[in-house]
């Protein structure tokens, strides 16, 4: 995978460029956003943990450093109780703020992958806002199978047939719904016990007595029970497991969820710690007179109390319908209403007058005057305008309008919008309680604690217009919405649930500070933000009490209980205070006790020690090396590197401790047990630690200093400290190879022999020219090459197969004849030496030497080269003969006395004879300003001389140079075959030749593309050889042992060390200071020659000599060519590696919730633990995560990548190549295939189409779901649940436009992708999944199948179809700026809807290019804002313009327009 990164480079943040030959640009980015580290994770009990990190509900988590996420994993009483309830059922009592949801969350987890696939797990919870709340947070943590929220909203209650039931509960693993819907459905027989592998009771305390929890466990539980039939495993949850201060009601839930009661007992000091307790504090009030002596206390009090009174119950519309009906069962009712006065008028009658009188004694009169002025007011207006807010009541007409008569006579005052501004107005418990918000500072977050709605109502207005709160609070209110459609409305209640809808939400956001609620707040909602708690009237029990308190979780929160000391017993609030103090003082002084145990307790001196370095541990040290090895491992995003310590007691109260290892390191070594047992935690934990790290020692985990290998290894072969081994950039090493010295000692053997019987002769064609070559060798098989003469002629030299032969006379023919060829060509230009060449040759025919001789105007052809007698030094080509003088304009070349050359004589037009020496290059075009110029250089025949030497002698000795290169090179690389890659055997010349040719050497071909497949293979077959060596690594040892096994620097050090250096080729022919290579001085011995060469053309020639032996030969050859390059390492076959890794699998049973991810990858395993292993998180707490997997399946990805770039029918530059690889393998594009790639699913809901009670219809809607990849992952992390829910939200918002520009754009969506802001583990996700199911096939066919199911090469061969723009904008813009340093400027502003909005100035050589807004992240902004500015830039160098912000308009899309 890439992040924009040169994988080969030693530097893991060096450039594209770096192998993209990219010019160097300076790029700089300035970060002006003044970022602070800010979280929103979902806690534990479903809410967020915002603005910090002293939250306490959910899993422990700190704040890695840039980009590093949030690290969280389950805190260790979690674990503790996690455990506890796998032993059997269990009612986990914790603390509020403690993340007990988090703990069913662990436990839903550990049934899912263990139950049949037959079963599903019931979550049930009191109130619907509690079991939406807790809907929302099992659905983020648990995204792998389906969850399904039932609530009277779906009409449950008319689902009275078990298919509808059926049709809904279908491929449903987790129900969420109030206890009730789940008590119907047993009694009705929809939902049968036997279904349910798992059900959870949240707020358990509340199953006693006659609640629905304790029916679903007495009616249906424990008949199964007694019968010996299987039964749920039962999981409770409580923050208060006594009800009513009864110290009983704790064995009656015990026995009722036939579940033990436990709290963490070995991890309590880490819970103690975690939950923050308030204060509690007491405020006095006087309160005012009983309600009874308060009836004439205001008018509006006074008149509505006659109104009450003067009800006729004989005129009330009930009574008279019944008078009417005069039956029998009418009478006695009539009878019964006359007796009791109760009727819906007088109820309601009844019940605003002694709410308007309680508000009056709790509030005050300006707040009772209020209640009534709104009851009356809106009650008689909606009656007169017939409001179909009231047709649900069911209530006749004449009832409603006979109330509304009677209210219409109460006296009302409008106050709704008038201020309270004296005391009296207000009692003094408001005026206390005002005193005590306004005396909070700023970041006050409270709820006021209420027990009647219309008290909430009342309480709400006041505070909201109140002169000292109403500038300071923004109030919202939250009741129950437990209201029926069949119950009669109380019309005192003044409820607006629409209003309180967005009322937690706004208050978790900081919108509301101030909330009035009843007691539906108590239990479990999460509003961890408060730092205040008033109970405005007291709690009703122990359980209000305890419940209330927990709403307080910020530190140094406060809860505050206004009391009236004529009511309030003193004594009976101490002792209900002690009883929460005592709560956690008892577990307190017990720690205090262990303290004390700890310091006296001597440990057993044990200790171990390493022979050779004499590194000592002992139980001292023991701990704090544990934990420097586990800091050492690969951070990761989510994860809590630390290890664990569950500890467990003896029967003889001793206590034994377990530590767990993060989920990185390899399982055989993550678990380790104390030796001994111990009276306190402290010796336990040092005990367990000390058996840890010496496991971890045995297992080669710990180097010989007791150190981790990753950090402080300085030898070779190990992992050193620093990330890679270093080199200089530029290195000495050995001058190239000269192939003729063996040559020349050749010839010298061949001489000391009889009749030269050792020569070769091998045949040269030249077109139609034929010479003999002779050597002391034999030559390695040569391609015919082309020879460029000039512009338009192409030259093909053929070299046929040689023969041993020659006698003495034919070596000196063929030496004399070399010697006329030379003098020929080069005659001119140097002395030819009367010495052996090392490469004679002896033409068909006899070269005569004649001396020049006058033009011959009878020769229709002169064959020899012409020249000018009077400047013999230069020669020229004949082309025609001239019959008269030509126009001095028609010459490209006049001679400088060519307009007194004479008139009446006949001329020659000729071309000069090349003064190249190189000719295995093409000519430069030439300008065309003189093409209209028919002649090149015209001479009178009586100034021509002609030498007798046949041109194609001249030419074909001009031609020598070149050939003998061409020979060199197959010569360099035939020596390089036969001796240092002997054993790879690599048959094609060719191949070899090109891996050993720099670009710089200009030969027809050089090593990039062979050095891009090379370093893939190099990559690949590294994080195999690595996987099979070392299967007890984590990923950071697998990592850092390849970097240092694949940098430059080691395979430069590799070149040198075997002596390939030498045979590189790095510079370029010209032949202009090209002579003659005589036997003779290369014999007298040539001195040992140096050259600098770069670190990095040293390491890519062997990469590329290792894509040679990959396509001369497969994978077999490419190992055999590291073997001689990297013997540290055991090559073996990837077959036997692959099966090694294959056996250590685990085999065991596949869960059923993960079936459906095999339908997806269209692959099924044979070994199941595999896929369990490639989607398993470091956060998880089981298993092995999909770490060490990652690190094959990344190269693994990047191979097949590269082998299908190669494998293209047209051949791809290794710029385009390295684009193609960067595109597809990319974290961004990745992480986007993890989110589309899907599986369709099917989910039904129920629609009621009719409302008849008697037969309702309904309809089955079914629809389809998406189940993508991202799913299927196991973690134990909200945080990273949260992220997924946060990522795929913006995936679903852009995915489209992705996909448009996946499938039909012209550019590569850089910027949208980045968009996305996916995690790294989405990317991890697909490349694990490859590396397993290579170990499982050991087939990268298999792999490829998947890569095509996933898109990722039907991309790759789209982008070559289309010619898709590919190169990354901020490459581009670096290599427009050219040596310009590029400056992208961030900064970034708050936007109240959509958090942090980010803009990007992007500067060229300190001018402003342009500014772009809009972005949603850092990384997105640059890649937009770079996208444009390329753009622009390309424009202003089309147009010749300097790059500004000139002319160039930003559209409402973001695209910007460029004028000129």
């Amino acid at each position: 995978m890439e992040k924009l990164s040169d994988s080969d480079s030693d530097s893991p943040s060096a450039s594209l460029a770096d192998k993209a030959t990219i010019p160097c640009v300076q790029e700089i980015t300035e970060d002006r956003t003044d970022e602070d580290v800010t979280l929103s994770v979902p806690d534990s009990d479903g809410g967020d943990l915002e603005g910090g990190l002293d939250d306490g509900d959910g899993p422990d988590f700190s704040v890695n450093g840039p980009g590093g996420g949030v690290k969280i994993k389950p805190r260790g009483y979690q674990l503790e109780m996690l455990e506890e309830s796998l032993k059997g059922n269990l009612i986990v009592a914790m603390d509020t703020g403690s993340g007990k949801t988090h703990v069913a969350v662990l436990r839903i987890q550990a049934e899912l992958e263990r139950m049949p696939s037959n079963q599903f797990i019931w979550f049930l919870a009191p109130t619907i806002s509690l079991c939406s709340q807790q809907y929302e947070y099992i659905k983020s943590q648990i995204t792998a199978v389906q969850t399904k929220f039932l609530s009277g909203n779906d009409g449950v209650e008319r689902w009275t047939h078990k298919s509808l039931w059926d049709v809904v509960l279908k491929d449903v693993k987790i129900v969420v719904s109030t206890y009730q819907i789940l008590l119907d459905a047993l009694s009705h027989d929809f939902v049968r016990m036997e279904s349910l592998a798992l059900i959870v009771f949240d707020e358990a305390h509340n199953c006693v007595g006659k609640h629905p929890g304790s029916k679903i466990m007495k009616g249906f539980y424990h008949t199964r029970e007694q019968l010996g039939l299987p039964v749920p495993s039962i999981l409770g949850l409580s923050a208060s497991p006594v009800m009513r201060s009864d110290p009983l009601s704790l064995e009656k839930i015990e026995e009722t969820l036939d579940a033990r009661c436990r709290a963490p007992i070995q991890k309590r000091a880490e819970l103690r710690l975690q939950i923050k307790l308030p204060v509690l504090s007491r405020i006095y009030y006087q309160s005012l007179p009983s309600e009874g002596l308060l009836t004439s206390y205001t008018r509006s009090i006074e008149s509505l109390g006659q109104a009450f009174k003067s009800l006729d119950i004989m005129k009330d519309p009930y009574v008279l319908s019944l008078i009417h009906e005069n039956t029998e069962r009418s009478m006695r009712k009539l009878a019964k209403a006359r007796a009791t006065r109760k009727t819906w008028c007088q109820d309601q009658m009844r019940s605003i007058h002694a709410t308007a009188l309680k508000i009056c004694r709790e509030l005050g009169a300006w707040a009772a005057d209020y209640y009534i002025s709104e009851v009356v007011s809106k009650f008689v207006h909606m009656v007169e305008v017939e409001d179909s807010y009231l047709g649900i009541w069911d209530v006749s007409g004449s009832e409603k309008k006979y109330l509304a008569q009677a209210l219409a006579k109460v006296t009302i005052k409008n106050t709704a919008s008038q201020l309270p501004t004296s005391l009296p107005l207000v009692s003094d418990k408001v005026a206390k309680m005002i005193e005590l918000l306004t005396s909070e500072d700023s970041t006050i977050r409270g709820i006021i604690f209420v027990q009647e709605r219309a008290m909430v109502s009342a309480l709400t207005h006041l505070l909201s217009i109140h002169p000292s709160t109403r500038d300071r609070f923004r109030i919202g209110t939250m009741v129950g919405t437990s209201v029926s459609s069949h119950r009669t409305r109380n019309v005192g209640q003044l409820i607006d649930l629409e209003g309180q809808k967005d009322t937690l939400s706004l208050f978790k956001s900081g919108q509301i500070n101030l909330v009035v609620a009843t007691n539906v707040l108590e239990e479990g909602i999460d509003v961890p933000a408060c730092n205040i708690v008033i109970c405005f009237q007291k709690p009703a029990n122990l359980k209000s009490f305890v419940q209330r308190r927990g709403r307080a979780r910020q530190r140094d929160s406060k809860l505050v209980l206004l009391l009236d000391p004529a009511l309030d017993k003193v004594s009976d609030w101490e002792q209900l205070e002690m009883a929460m103090k005592s709560m956690y003082e008892d577990d307190m002084r017990a720690l205090q006790g262990i303290l004390v145990v700890e310091d006296k307790e001597e440990h057993d001196g044990r200790e171990f020690r390493v022979k050779s370095t004499g590194a000592l541990l002992d139980l001292d040290n023991a701990v704090a090396h544990l934990y420097h090895f586990c800091a050492t491992l690969p951070a990761k995003s989510y994860v809590d590197l630390r290890p664990d310590f569950l500890f467990s007691s003896t029967d003889s109260a001793l206590i034994r401790a377990k530590v767990v290892l993060p989920l990185s390191v390899h399982e055989a070594v993550r678990v380790h047990d104390s030796k001994t047992s111990w009276m306190s935690e402290k010796n336990a934990i040092k005990d367990a630690a000390f058996e840890a790290y010496v496991a971890l020692y045995e297992a080669r985990l710990i180097n010989d200093n007791l150190l981790p290998l990753l950090r402080h290894d300085i030898v070779i072969d190990e992992l050193t400290s620093s990330a890679v081994e270093t080199r200089a950039s530029i290195m000495s090493v050995q001058g190239q190879l000269n192939p003729w010295i063996e040559v020349s000692q050749k010839w010298k053997y061949a001489d000391a022999g009889t009749n030269h019987s050792n020569s070769i002769v091998t045949t040269l064609s030249l077109d139609d020219l034929k010479i003999d070559m002779y050597l002391p060798i034999k030559l390695p098989p040569i391609q015919p090459f082309r020879l460029h003469w000039d512009e338009k002629t192409e030259l093909i030299v053929t070299l046929h197969s040689g023969e041993i032969r020659g006698h003495k006379v034919e070596i000196t023919e063929a030496i004399i004849s070399t010697r006329a060829l030379l003098k020929a060509g080069f005659g001119s230009r140097f002395p030819i030496q009367e010495k052996q060449s090392v490469l004679v040759f002896r033409t068909k025919e006899d070269i005569p030497l004649q001396p020049l001789k006058p033009m011959d105007m009878n020769d229709s052809h002169p064959g020899g080269i012409i020249k000018d007698k009077n400047d013999t030094n230069v020669s020229y080509i004949f082309k025609e003969w001239l019959p008269n003088k030509p126009p001095f304009e028609t010459i490209k070349r006049p001679h400088q006395d060519y307009k007194q050359f004479p008139e009446d004589e006949t001329y020659v037009s000729l071309t000069r004879l090349s003064r190249r020496s190189d000719f295995l290059h093409r000519v430069v075009k030439q300008s065309t300003s003189n093409l209209i110029k028919p002649y090149s250089y015209v001479l009178p025949t009586s100034r021509c001389i002609v030498d007798g030497t046949p041109f194609k002698f001249v030419q074909f000795a001009l031609l020598i140079p070149s050939i003998i290169h061409r020979i060199e090179i197959h010569l360099i690389a035939e020596k390089l075959s036969k001796t240092l890659l002997k054993d790879v055997g690599i048959s094609d010349l060719s191949l070899i030749i090109t891996a050993i040719s720099a670009s710089s050497a200009c030969e027809d071909t050089d090593y990039q593309r062979l050095e891009f497949l090379g370093d893939s293979i190099l990559k690949m077959s590294t994080s195999v050889q690595l996987m099979g060596e070392y299967p007890l690594w984590h990923e950071g040892y697998l990592s850092a042992k390849k970097d240092r096994l694949v940098a430059n620097s080691r395979l430069a050090r590799a070149a040198v060390e075997v002596g390939l250096d030498k045979f590189i080729i790095t510079k370029a022919f010209t032949g202009h200071k090209w002579r003659p290579i005589y036997v003779e001085d290369l014999l007298a011995g040539e001195m040992e020659r140096k050259r600098d060469l770069s670190s990095k053309v040293l390491a890519d020639v062997v990469e590329a000599l290792i894509g040679a032996a990959m396509t001369d030969g497969g994978i077999p050859k490419a190992l055999a060519c590291l073997r001689i390059f990297l013997p540290e390492m055991d090559w073996q076959g990837l077959e036997s590696r692959q099966i090694s890794l294959y056996r250590l699998a685990l085999d065991y049973e596949f869960p059923a919730v993960v079936k459906p991810l095999e339908d997806l990858i269209g692959y099924e395993f044979k070994k199941k633990a595999l896929l369990i292993e490639a989607v398993t998180h470091a956060s998880y707490n089981t298993g092995q995560s999909l770490e060490r997997f990652e690190f094959l399946g990344d190269a693994i990805l990047d191979y097949l990548v590269v082998m299908a770039l190669h494998d293209q029918n047209v051949e791809l530059s290794h710029i385009e190549m390295h684009h193609l690889r960067t595109a597809l393998v990319n974290a961004d594009f990745l992480a986007f295939i993890c989110m589309e790639w899907s599986i369709e699913k099917e989910t039904t809901d129920i629609v009621t189409i009719t409302e008849a009670r008697a037969s309702p219809e309904f309809q089955e809607i079914t629809r389809k779901i998406e189940q993508p990849l991202w799913r299927f992952m196991r973690h134990h992390s909200p945080g990273l649940g949260a992220a997924q829910i946060a990522t795929s939200k913006r995936h679903k918002e852009i995915r489209e436009d992705i996909k448009a520009a996946i499938e039909g754009g012209t550019h590569y969506p850089w910027a949208l992708l980045a968009r996305l802001q996916a995690d790294k583990f989405f990317s991890d996700m697909v490349e694990s999944l490859l590396g397993a199911i290579w170990i499982d096939t050991g087939s990268f066919e298999a792999c490829q199948s998947v890569m095509e199911r996933m898109g990722i090469l039907p991309y790759l061969r789209r982008i070559l179809k289309d010619n898709v723009h590919i190169p990354h904008p901020k490459e581009e813009i670096g290599i427009l700026a050219d040596t310009e340093t590029v400056k992208y400027v961030i900064e970034s502003e708050k936007n109240k809807d959509e958090g942090k909005t980010y803009t990007c100035k992007v500067f060229v050589g300190g001018k402003e290019v342009l500014q772009m807004g809009g972005g949603v992240s850092q990384e997105e902004i640059k890649t937009k804002a770079a996208e444009v500015a390329v753009r622009v830039l390309k424009a202003w160098k089309a147009g010749g313009g300097d790059v500004t912000m000139k002319g160039v308009e930003e559209n409402f899309d973001g695209v910007m327009d460029v004028d000129g």
